[in-house]
C-alpha cells in the first residue's frame, strides 16, 4: 500500500530532488566558475509547546528562507529535520509554508531524524523519500563535487560509506552535506550517553577517515541546534543547526539562529554566518583548534 497521499505528492512535486537538480543543471556550470549557496540547518519548531515558548521564536525559518532568496545564490541545501516529526500533517504544513516563500532557486534538501516516521526509536523513510527522492545523491557544479549523505538513522552504514568513497573519487573540489555530526569527534553534544544525542554513532570513524582520505574541503552538519567549526583530519567540519529550531541548552555556547553562504572560487572557499539579527561574519580561513569554554565564547561572540 502507497503510504504517501496523493495531495502530499502533488505539494512536494517541484521540490523532489530530481526536479531541483534539473533546474540546477540548466545554469551555468564551467569549472572554475564562482559559485555560491546557501547552508540553511534544523527547521523544525518543536513539535512541544513548551519548547517553543521556552526556546524559539515563531516563524524564524520562514524570515531567513526570505532573506536569502533575495541573494545572488545559485542554490540552497536544507540541512534536515524540516518537520517536527515524519507525519502527512507536519509536512503539509511545511510544505504549504515553503511555498509561500521560495522563489524558484534549486532547493536541495537532506534528511533529518525528525523527517523520519519517528525523530527517536525505530523510524522509517519512506514519506521523505515518497516526498523527496533518495536520502543518498551528489550532483556536480562549476567542476565541484557536493554529496549528500543520509545519517538521519543515527549511523551511516557500510554500503552507504562504499557508495561515498565512489562519488568522493573525482578530482576537484568536495563538498559533503549531512545532517548529524560523526560523534567521534567528540566536537559538539556533550560527553558518554549525553554525546551520543548529538551526532552518529555507527561508521563515525570510518566516515571521517574517508572524508580525510579524500580530499573532501568541507563537511556542513545540522542535528545539533547551535554553530561551531572544527578542523580534523584536513578537512572543515562546520555545524550550523540555527535554521529555525528551538535553542535548547545543550553545552554549546553559539546558539543562535543563523543560516550560512558560501562562495567557491578558484582561489578558495568562503563561508559567512548570517543571524537573524542581521549580522555577519566570515569564518576565518586559517585552522580552527577546538578551543576552551572561555576562549570559545571570546572568539566568536567577539566577531559578531
Amino acid at each position: 500500500m502507497d503510504m504517501v497521499p496523493e495531495r502530499l505528492k502533488l505539494m512536494a512535486a517541484r521540490f523532489r530532488t530530481e526536479r531541483q537538480l534539473r533546474r540546477l543543471s540548466r545554469l551555468p556550470s564551467a569549472e572554475g566558475d564562482k559559485v555560491s549557496f546557501a547552508v540553511l540547518g534544523d527547521a523544525e519548531p518543536s513539535r512541544f509547546w513548551i519548547y517553543r515558548k521556552l526556546f524559539n521564536r515563531e516563524g524564524v525559518f520562514h524570515d531567513q528562507m526570505h532573506e536569502l532568496q533575495a541573494m545572488p545564490l545559485t542554490f540552497t541545501v536544507q540541512l534536515g529535520d524540516m518537520v517536527s516529526k515524519g507525519t502527512p500533517e507536519h509536512y503539509e504544513a511545511f510544505l504549504r509554508g515553503l511555498r509561500r516563500v521560495w522563489t524558484g532557486r534549486p532547493y536541495i534538501t537532506v534528511i533529518g531524524n525528525h523527517d523520519r516516521s519517528r525523530p527517536n526509536g525505530k523510524s522509517n523513510s519512506i514519506l521523505y523519500r515518497g516526498l523527496f527522492g533518495k536520502p543518498n545523491y551528489f550532483f556536480d557544479h562549476a567542476g565541484a563535487r557536493f554529496v549528500v549523505l543520509d545519517s538521519s538513522a543515527k549511523r551511516v552504514t557500510k554500503a552507504q560509506l562504499k557508495w561515498l568513497r565512489m562519488a568522493l573519487d573525482v578530482p576537484g573540489r568536495k563538498i559533503v552535506f549531512t545532517h548529524m555530526p560523526p560523534v567521534q569527534l567528540s566536537l559538539w553534544g556533550g560527553v558518554g550517553r549525553v554525546h551520543e544525542l548529538g551526532g552518529f554513532v555507527g561508521g563515525a570513524r570510518e566516515f571521517a577517515e574517508l572524508v580525510s582520505a579524500a580530499g573532501v574541503s568541507r563537511v556542513y552538519m545540522g542535528h545539533v541546534h547551535a554553530f561551531g567549526v572544527q578542523d580534523h583530519g584536513g578537512v572543515r567540519y562546520v555545524l550550523t543547526g540555527g535554521g529555525g529550531s528551538a535553542l535548547f541548552p545543550s553545552g554549546n555556547d553559539d546558539r543562535f539562529h543563523h543560516y550560512l553562504t558560501v562562495e567557491i572560487t578558484p582561489a578558495g572557499i568562503r563561508d559567512r554566518v548570517h543571524s537573524l539579527e542581521g549580522k555577519v561574519f566570515a569564518i576565518p580561513h586559517g585552522l580552527v583548534l577546538l578551543p576552551t569554554h572561555e576562549e570559545k565564547k571570546r572568539r566568536w561572540w567577539s566577531l559578531r
